[in-house]
C-alpha cells in the first residue's frame, strides 16, 4: 500500500515536471514570435549576432531552444528544481489549507482564533507539506529513480497525467477561494 502511495506521489511530481516542460516550450514560442523576431529584425542586431556565429534567424533561435531543451531536459538542473519544488509545495500545502478553511467554515472565526495569525496559517499548510515532500521526493534524490521508470510511459499517458495535474491544482485553488469566499458570507470578515 506505501509503494502504491509513493508512486502515486511521485507520478504527481513527475506529472508537475512534464507540466512545467510543456509550459516552458509555450512560453519560449510566444517569446520568440513577440520579441525574439522583432530584434532579430533590427539592423544591429542582426549585425551583433552574425560576429557571435548566427548566420539567420533559424541559427540563433535553434541555439536559444538547445539551450532551453538542455536546461528543462533534466530534472537535476537548479532552474527546474527550483520551480518543480514550489509547484509540488502548492500541490501539497493546498489540501492542508482547504481542510483548515473547511474548519473555519465548520466551526467559525472564534474558534481559530489563535492561529489566525498569518505566520501560523502560512505554518501550518507549508511545513507539513514541506516534511511530505522532503521524505518522498528530495530524500537520496528518490524521485529520480522514478523519472526513469515514468520516462518509459506513453507520451499520450504523460500529457494525460500534467493536464490531469494542472486542472487539479486550479480546482483546488478555486475550491480555497470558494470556501474562504462562503466563510466570509456566512460568518462575516474575520475582526481581531
Amino acid at each position: 500500500m506505501i509503494k502504491r502511495i509513493d508512486r502515486f506521489l511521485n507520478w504527481l511530481l513527475y506529472s508537475l515536471y512534464n507540466m512545467l516542460y510543456y509550459a516552458s516550450l509555450l512560453i519560449y514560442e510566444i517569446v520568440a514570435l513577440l520579441f525574439m523576431r522583432p530584434l532579430y529584425s533590427l539592423p544591429c542586431w542582426r549585425n551583433r549576432l552574425k560576429k557571435k556565429g548566427f548566420n539567420s534567424f533559424k541559427d540563433w533561435k535553434r541555439f536559444t531552444i538547445d539551450s532551453l531543451y538542455h536546461t528543462m531536459d533534466s530534472p537535476t538542473s537548479g532552474f527546474t528544481l527550483y520551480y518543480l519544488s514550489g509547484l509540488s509545495l502548492a500541490l501539497f500545502s493546498l489540501p492542508i489549507y482547504l481542510l483548515f478553511n473547511l474548519c473555519i467554515l465548520i466551526f467559525g472565526w472564534s474558534t481559530f482564533r489563535i492561529l489566525m495569525h498569518p505566520i501560523v496559517i502560512t505554518a501550518l499548510g507549508c511545513v507539513p507539506a514541506w516534511i511530505l515532500i522532503e521524505v518522498v521526493f528530495w530524500k537520496k534524490d528518490r524521485y529520480l529513480g522514478y523519472f526513469a521508470i515514468f520516462e518509459k510511459e506513453s507520451r499520450k499517458k504523460k500529457i494525460a497525467w500534467a493536464i490531469g495535474v494542472f486542472f487539479g491544482l486550479l480546482l483546488l485553488i478555486a475550491a480555497n477561494f470558494f470556501v474562504m469566499w462562503c466563510t466570509t458570507k456566512i460568518h462575516g470578515d474575520f475582526k481581531n
